[in-house]
């Protein structure tokens, strides 16, 4: 069911929105400052979602532009026609639209915001817009983005020619120069990266500050799962409906299948077999199609998609904690280990917290890796905390907003000049991003930080005993001293001497 997974479909008509800076900050949650920072992520994360072993990350300045460079070992053979998807402006097209599962990013048209950014930036410097560059293999596409204004849509214009082929895919955009590179924080960004994918080699070079991170050994994929239990009703009737438009013969057994624990013949039939009884039952004496396997998924009525949604749920099994961390994904303590060693590192603390729980009529599974590494005598940059969600670094503290990090260091006793580098590592197919950008992280109050934070680090429950200073001693009795000190003659005379 491969192909179905990734089925890109198509959404609204949205025009020029991806040329405009008001509707282009909307859409990430990022001001203009930020496009370098943001660009890098998004851009290595479709790297990293790739069978690449082997990314590398380019900056550099060069007249009025700063130009952004990512290149993988991937063996994904980008075509025109892929292009042309990623290119189609009209709609908020992606294969990520509507599926709860572990993914890196969640934007799912970040590259389209990053190709539109390269356009409006120019153009608000007064710059004649730079072309992207996109090479797969062999082949060479060179894109300029062509705006529209009275059709108000945009007309991307491709040309391709044919290059060395060097095994490799790479995505080159261009930025004015007026925007910030901050190479310290996108080495913070790639270091944390790296961290929780050590088992790929991410080299860069930026603005001169050039590196090496992780070993390219090879990496599992993130698995495709998803779960009927993680869907509410509203969310699993937009995901059908989004297939019914995109492919409405797709049959009821594929789209079944595409859900953990519902891909055997025998789940399907019972699925099929609840699915006639309430459909039968909801049409009173009216004799009722019978679903069955093949049946295109176009001939079910709203009721229906409702139904479907219970009878599925009713046969699915919930993820045990044994296999969450299979099923989820988890870095471990053996590859944060080696992360230690490879930097020369003092100690390792490591916990990982695992966990489903019922929330808000969903199974709402969860993965908080949490580790401490003593950086010895690296006393130059002080306290480090990285902060990562589905195998990825975020561009902002999403965790501070619930759990104040760097107040709980302190109670332990970690300062912010201590050597020390904290990373917090979230993973759930259930992230309640908002509508636009990445700009809120549910976590349930701030329990599961103070959970994890508690079984690494935890807070003395015997508080130290305040012992005040002694009171001053009191003066002797019996004066001491010679004559001619004035005080010491004073003490003498005074009366009940």
């Amino acid at each position: 069911m491969s192909e179905l997974v990734d089925l890109i479909r198509a959404g609204e008509g949205r025009g020029l929105d991806f040329v405009r800076l008001d509707e282009l900050r909307k859409r990430t949650g990022i001001a203009s400052g930020e496009v370098m920072k943001f660009s890098t992520c998004e851009m290595l994360c479709n790297s990293l979602d790739t069978d690449a072993t082997d990314v590398s990350v380019e900056i550099e300045t060069s007249n009025d532009f700063t130009s952004l460079t990512i290149r993988d070992n991937g063996s994904k053979r980008l075509s025109e026609a892929d292009l042309s998807l990623i290119l189609d402006f009209d709609n908020k097209a992606s294969s990520k639209r509507g599926f709860l599962r572990v993914s890196r990013g969640y934007l799912g048209n970040a590259l389209k915001c990053i190709f539109g950014y390269t356009h409006a930036l120019a153009e608000a410097d007064g710059l004649p817009p730079p072309e992207i560059i996109v090479s797969s293999h062999g082949r060479e596409y060179r894109i300029r983005l062509r705006p529209d204004r009275i059709a108000d849509r945009i007309e991307p214009e491709i040309q391709t020619k044919e290059i060395e082929d060097d095994g490799r895919n790479a995505f080159t955009v261009a930025f004015p120069a007026s925007i910030p590179v901050a190479p310290r924080t996108l080495r913070g960004l790639l270091t944390a990266t790296s961290m929780v994918n050590p088992r790929r080699r991410i080299s860069f070079d930026v603005s001169g500050d050039r590196g090496t991170l992780g070993e390219a050994a090879g990496d599992e994929s993130l698995r495709k799962d998803t779960s009927i239990l993680w869907y509410i009703p509203q969310e699993f009737e937009a995901l059908f409906k989004d297939f019914m438009r995109a492919r409405p013969g797709t049959q009821l057994k594929e789209f079944i299948s595409l859900f953990r624990g519902l891909t055997r013949k025998s789940s399907i039939r019972d699925i099929l077999h609840d699915l006639n009884e309430a459909s039968n039952h909801d049409s009173g004496d009216e004799v009722h199609m019978q679903f069955v396997p093949a049946t295109p998924i176009s001939e079910l009525s709203d009721a229906d998609i409702v139904s479907l949604c219970s009878a599925m749920k009713k046969r699915s099994k919930t993820i045990s904690k044994r296999s969450l961390s299979r099923v989820l994904g988890v870095v471990g303590e053996e590859q944060f280990e080696k992360t230690r060693r490879a930097n020369g590192w003092e100690r390792l603390r490591y916990t990982c917290i695992v966990e489903s729980e019922d929330q808000n009529a969903r199974i709402y599974p969860y993965i908080l890796e949490l580790a401490v590494f003593d950086r010895g005598k690296d006393d130059m940059e002080g306290l480090k905390v990285y902060q990562c969600v589905n195998f990825m670094a975020t561009t902002e503290s999403l965790f501070s907003r619930s759990f104040d990090v760097a107040y709980r260091l302190g109670r332990v006793g970690i300062r912010p000049e201590a050597p020390v580098t904290v990373l917090i590592h979230f993973v759930s197919p259930i992230l309640s991003w908002l509508n636009y950008g990445k700009s809120s992280l549910y976590l349930s109050e701030d329990r599961i930080m103070t959970k994890a934070f508690d079984k690494l680090l935890p807070i003395p429950k015997t508080p130290r005993v305040y012992r005040p200073p002694p009171p001053p001693k009191p003066l002797s009795w019996v004066p001491s001293g010679k004559l001619g000190d004035y005080a010491y003659e004073a003490r003498l005379t005074s009366p009940g001497r």
